[in-house]
């Protein structure tokens, strides 16, 4: 083969890579958003699921029965229901006068009212 040929093959060769890699660098992100959205749909046909589950049980007596018990402590007439209070808690200090719960007056009132907007949006922190 003559050198002129070996150029016009390079040539070949290296046009023919030009157009191939972006179609298979398309093909290759396709195949990744592919399996993306397929683990996504696998995700929200579990939800699906559960909702369903969730669906069947609130449509039985004995589970909405066990759900107002639970979360709104109802109770049938004549029976009693109890409450649980931690020994181990610290109790807030009450005005005997008011009744009302006394804090400490360390912070500027806005800042009192920050910090409990801040507890009251995270029920996890220890105040």
């Amino acid at each position: 083969m003559t050198t002129r040929r070996w150029v016009v093959l390079g040539s070949l060769m290296l046009l023919l890579g030009v157009m191939l890699v972006p179609t298979g660098k398309s093909w290759y992100d396709q195949r990744q958003r592919l399996g993306e959205l397929n683990e996504q749909v696998a995700a929200q046909e579990a939800n699906v699921e559960d909702l369903e589950r969730q669906r069947d049980l609130w449509g039985t007596e004995e589970y909405v029965e066990a759900q107002a018990r639970k979360r709104l402590k109802f109770v049938k007439p004549g029976e009693r229901t109890y409450t649980v209070i931690d020994p181990e808690a610290d109790s807030p200090e009450v005005d005997p006068e008011t009744g009302a719960v006394t804090a400490p007056a360390t912070q500027p009132w806005y800042e009192q009212v920050a910090s409990s907007v801040a507890a009251a949006d995270d029920p996890t922190s220890a105040q």
